[in-house]
């Protein structure tokens, strides 16, 4: 799938609890002027290096870091890890006083934990108002999503032919997908959004049933992908459809489908710690309007489309929820006419 991709917005305090951000830190945070993209250059030539934290598998971040090179003579570092250890290790380091990375990549809901320990501070960007979707923005503004990931059902072609495959949730309990199913563990936001858009009662009920009729539970978005084309596990629900569209061009036995409501989750960035340089923190806003375009060049059709269908499933979703609000409303009405 073709990935939103616009660079963050944010940067990492410091220290266990909130701390003050120094001058240079809060000067560039907040800078607006016309000049601002130049300087912020000059300053990050000048530095040289930055050192990412990231999810971003080794094939992006080669991607990115030649780009980086090419267009502005810096060298980018990145520590790969989950985001579990990417949490773990920003939170370990801040607290013990150390400041390695310069900016951090990873999934939303680490992110926002980060958030909640208040080691974050908002930073401007002209971009967060020019080109991402609204409604994947935190209120509080602290970090920015950088990433749109369309999260499909895996299944492999040897194994399962297409006319078979479910087409609603209800049809993943028959007798012929018992223990042939596999689940993505750390997929909480497309548990939750499922859910809620099923009724948490029987959205619940659902996935139990689901449990008892078996499932194997991985961890490892590209891992368990590579288990579907392995015949490990047949279908596999929770998996980003851009690692499957890599892996279907390279004549795989694999490909994907989604069961409706087509979830699609989003990972987030910031700029990093109060003592490195704060031109180099910023810098990365600067790749945001070319980073879609350098990592994901080169996908089939099928996965450049990915982020068109998510918007359509927002607007989507958007109009339901004023339909429901008028509906609402009509009936508020009618109670309240009907006396009168």
């Amino acid at each position: 799938m073709r990935l939103a991709c616009f660079v963050c917005s944010c940067l990492l305090a410091a220290a266990a609890l909130a701390v003050e951000p120094l001058p240079g830190v809060l000067a560039v945070a907040g800078y607006t002027g016309a000049d601002r993209t130049e300087r912020l250059i000059a300053g990050a030539r000048k530095e040289g290096e930055l050192m990412i934290y990231s999810s971003l598998t080794p094939p992006d971040q080669l991607r990115l870091a030649e780009d980086f090179k090419n267009r502005y003579g810096v060298t980018l570092r990145f520590w790969r890890g989950s985001q579990t250890n990417i949490l773990q290790r920003v939170l370990t380091e801040t607290r013990a006083g150390r400041f390695e990375c310069d900016a951090l990549e990873t999934n939303s809901p680490q992110i926002e934990a980060i958030a909640r320990e208040k080691l974050l501070q908002k930073m401007n960007s002209p971009f967060v108002d020019q080109v991402l979707l609204p409604q994947t923005l935190p209120q509080h503004g602290e970090w920015t999503p950088d990433r749109l990931n369309l999260l499909v059902y895996a299944y492999n072609t040897d194994a399962v032919k297409r006319a078979d495959l479910p087409k609603t949730w209800p049809q993943l309990l028959e007798p012929k997908w018992k223990k042939r199913l596999g689940m993505e563990s750390t997929n909480v936001e497309w548990f939750a959004a499922l859910v809620e858009s099923m009724g948490e009662k029987p959205g619940l009920e659902l996935f139990r049933k689901l449990g008892d009729n078996g499932v194997a539970v991985r961890t490892g978005h590209t891992h368990s992908t590579g288990r579907v084309i392995a015949g490990e596990i047949p279908v596999f629900l929770g998996v980003f459809s851009h690692d499957v569209d890599r892996m279907k061009v390279k004549s795989a036995p694999i490909d994907w489908f989604v069961v409706p409501p087509a979830v699609a989750a989003f990972s987030g960035s910031r700029l990093a710690p109060l003592d490195a340089s704060a031109r180099r923190r910023a810098f990365l806003r600067l790749h945001a309007d070319r980073r879609t375009e350098v990592l994901y060049r080169g996908l089939p059709r099928a996965g450049q489309q990915g982020l068109r269908h998510a918007r359509a499933q927002a607007s989507r979703a958007e109009a339901a929820d004023r339909r429901r609000q008028r509906s609402r409303s009509d009936r508020r009405l009618r109670q309240v006419a009907r006396p009168l």
